[in-house]
């Protein structure tokens, strides 16, 4: 294994390591957060900066030293003037601190302070390019490379160390945002590696070796990131489904309360809050259609909504349209089992009607459904408060009257299903109170 050298790993690989962590986070910011966030842009740009930064320390350990001074002063000016301002107005905002941008010039004007001052004096220390040992004569301060760093352990502790603390330690308190708390966590760690880093003439290399913690709270806080928001919006939709499957009529203020749940999730977002429901409304449309709905009218109630959603600028218009779809679809499917009993009792019937001169049974007519005797025989006795068999019977009684006018006692038997005549008399006095021979006679004499 190469010996490689501690400088080399000091200001080489760990910078690069670290820029190449934040250059992930980068890339998760710009391709997710830009949809959720709106201060993705503010995120971007300290992401951007920093690792400028970090990288640009690998391109200065191979440039000579002139250009390496030069670079050195720019790296420092980007990020505190630039960067570190950005993460703090950002975390201010996300954190509910301040809810404007009266925050930006505040902090933008003390980064750029300590940018300025730290470039006037390393350059009047180190080589000259503009500023000069002379021009700085007045000051009471001299003109030193220690001079420089110590502008950067009080730049680090006024625009990292304190404003990221406060803000952790309130979202911390405040049991709020996780990844904010962890990118404010890489913050507070990298401003005070720094201060310790320029604290003494050996300690430079501390805080680029020391990039690497801060990096990995970064890329902890994008893992914890796309957790939070798959599995809340998860949870939504979980819960969503319940309600609507539920076989009652759903909980319209629980739906309300969901979806205004899923607009806070969407961080102000307004496209990002129309993904969510419309992937919610296809999902509620599916399994409205997987529990027995007419597909082809569920399907272009859904396109219906989709337009509406699309074209709708306003988050309650599109939460009102989310909450109506949600309760009349949970009605939709509480309706699906009484209608599904309906449908399966009048096709019973309907066969019943064409085929109870036949000798038709239970078993025969289970059969035909393609349902078991068991449910047939439940589900008809629930929708019609008469058995299947109550149900033949009726109808045999009801013919076997109009056909004893003028056929035989025995004829209306086998005519209406019955192979036994004594079988049927007995049946029909049972049901009408006279024989059939008897209801026979009366009706001879009423006419």
């Amino acid at each position: 294994m190469p010996d490689i050298p501690k400088e080399y790993i000091e200001n080489l690989l760990a910078p690069l390591l670290a820029a190449q962590i934040f250059m992930g986070v980068l890339i998760y910011v710009l391709i997710v957060r830009k949809r959720i966030s709106a201060d993705y842009k503010l995120l971007v740009c300290f992401l951007l900066t920093f690792t400028i930064f970090l990288a640009g320390r690998a391109v200065q350990e191979f440039s000579d030293a002139v250009t390496g001074q030069k670079i050195l002063l720019f790296r420092m000016a980007l990020l505190f003037s630039v960067g570190v301002p950005s993460l703090q107005v950002a975390a201010a905002r996300q954190s509910g601190f301040i809810g404007h941008w009266k925050w930006v010039v505040p902090a933008y004007a003390a980064g750029a302070l300590v940018a300025v001052v730290y470039v006037v004096y390393m350059d009047a220390a180190m080589s000259g390019f503009i500023f000069t040992e002379e021009m700085l004569s007045a000051s009471p301060v001299p003109a030193t490379i220690r001079t420089g760093r110590g502008i950067l352990l009080y730049g680090a502790l006024i625009t990292l160390v304190l404003p990221s603390g406060f803000l952790m330690v309130r979202e911390l308190s405040g049991g709020r945002n996780r990844t904010l708390s962890g990118f404010l966590s890489g913050a507070l760690i990298f401003g005070i590696f720094m201060m310790v880093g320029v604290s003494g003439d050996h300690r430079v290399a501390f805080y680029y070796t020391g990039s690497v913690i801060p990096a990995c709270c970064w890329a902890w806080s994008v893992f914890q990131d796309i957790r939070d928001m798959k599995g809340r919006a998860a949870l939504l939709k979980e819960e969503l489904q319940y309600l609507v499957l539920s076989g009652k009529k759903a909980d319209v203020p629980r739906i309300g309360e969901l979806l205004r749940t899923l607009e806070a999730l969407s961080e102000g977002n307004l496209d990002r809050y129309k993904i969510r429901v419309r992937e919610i409304l296809s999902m509620l449309t599916d399994v409205t259609i997987t529990a027995g709905g007419d597909p082809e009218g569920l399907i272009e109630r859904h396109r219906e909504q989709e337009r509406a959603i699309e074209e709708s600028g306003n988050p309650e218009n599109i939460r009102a349209i989310a909450e109506t779809e949600a309760a009349e679809l949970s009605a939709m499917i509480a309706d699906i089992p009484e209608q599904r009993t309906n449908m399966l009792v009048n096709r019973a019937k309907a066969y019943i009607g064409d085929h109870f001169s036949e000798g038709v049974s239970v078993s025969m007519v289970a059969e035909q459904l393609g349902v078991s005797r068991a449910h047939l025989m439940r589900e008809f006795k629930k929708a019609s408060e008469q058995t299947v068999n109550q149900y033949i019977t009726t109808l045999r009684m009801e013919r076997a009257k109009e056909l004893l006018r003028d056929r035989s006692v025995t004829d209306t038997a086998f005519e209406v299903g019955y192979n036994n005549s004594n079988y049927f008399s007995t049946v029909f006095k049972k049901t009408e109170g006279l024989s059939p021979l008897e209801f026979k006679k009366l009706q001879e004499f009423g006419s």
